[in-house]
């Protein structure tokens, strides 16, 4: 049994923490609230020396600074920051990345409003800023159950978006899900972030060879991180965050990844398990509706759920469901919950 690493330590003991990411070297990076209320940035160092950097100031996006109206709402440092004001949301992102992002972002808003979806129009951009329009309603995940009519639009929707087609967007096949799925499995054994590792690990090299191996499905328009949190609902219009992942790929992708979270949202107790039953057979219907086989969806969703174990990792507050969520997916002998 490994120790958490001294950064990760740090992280555990660290109170307020909201989210947390693995950085370069052995670094964490952190988001907490301040004693004002303020969301604020900083990193831990591998020897477990916590940095919190100023309100809304960080050296790699210059174009970040305390907002005269609105609210700091992500700020992921050296990455990327998001401000809420009351008629659009401001991107901040390193200089020079932003035009290919509004790019994206216009394009796939054209194609969600052809789906009957809503997504953030294209306000104005910078090289390192881009505003959007501000989208309405409460996320399905905030919802829970009141949730239900955007789910039924989800349902029916998507599949118009997602058969699309559009040779722009770059491939994200079982290769890259692989990758993507070591490279988390890597910062976990890094930081000593999950026992038993090795039963991680076993896990995740018999989904990595059956996604390489096996016979993938037909490629559609993925969003590439579609979870329940992308989804916002206010009454009428479904909208869609974030299309800026946007790529090709197997739809079981985030079929699967919307199945898994469904069963985590349960553990959580942030939705009704009668809801997330009802909504499984359905989703695993539109996914076949989509040209995704059963053995790949159940494979997607393996992924997934393993995936996010990384992931939740490295943020304190999974700490009362993760043995759960563990004893789950990493037995080889328990039936698999999607």
């Amino acid at each position: 049994m490994s120790a958490p690493s001294a950064a990760l330590q740090a992280l555990r003991d660290l109170p307020g923490v909201r989210r947390a990411w693995p950085g370069k070297h052995g670094e964490l990076v952190l988001e907490r609230h301040d004693d004002q209320g303020r969301l604020r940035a900083g990193q831990i160092a591998p020897d477990g020396t916590v940095t919190m950097v100023g309100f809304a100031t960080d050296p790699r996006l210059p174009a970040l600074e305390p907002p005269a109206r609105g609210e700091l709402v992500v700020h992921r440092l050296g990455r990327r920051a998001v401000v809420l004001e009351p008629e659009r949301a401001v991107k901040i992102l390193r200089p020079g990345r932003a035009p290919a992002v509004a790019e994206v972002t216009a394009a796939l808003a054209q194609r969600c409003a052809a789906a009957g979806l809503g997504a953030a129009q294209v306000v104005s951009a910078t090289p390192d800023t881009l505003s959007t329009t501000l989208l309405p309603g409460r996320t399905l995940h905030d919802l829970g159950a009141a949730g239900r009519p955007g789910w039924e639009v989800l349902l029916e929707r998507w599949p118009t978006l997602a058969s699309q087609e559009d040779t722009s967007l770059s491939a994200h096949g079982p290769a890259q899900e692989a990758q993507v799925l070591e490279h988390w499995l890597s910062l976990v054994r890094e930081h000593g972030a999950l026992e038993p590792v090795e039963a991680l690990g076993q896990q995740v090299n018999q989904v990595r060879q059956e996604l390489l191996e096996g016979r993938a499905d037909p490629y559609v328009l993925l969003h590439r991180d579609l979870h329940d949190k992308q989804l916002l609902w206010d009454g009428r219009t479904l909208s869609v965050l974030d299309m800026d992942t946007a790529a090709r790929g197997e739809a079981a992708l985030d079929l699967g990844n919307l199945l898994a979270h469904l069963r985590l949202r349960v553990l959580q107790g942030m939705l009704p398990a009668a809801l997330a039953q009802e909504l499984r057979p359905r989703l695993r219907d539109l996914a076949a509706d989509l040209g995704a086989s059963p053995s790949r969806l159940a494979l997607y969703t393996r992924a997934a759920a393993l995936r996010l174990a990384c992931v939740y990792a490295f943020r304190p507050s999974s700490a009362s469901w993760m043995p759960r969520w563990l004893e789950e997916h990493l037995d080889a002998r328990a039936p698999q919950q999607d």
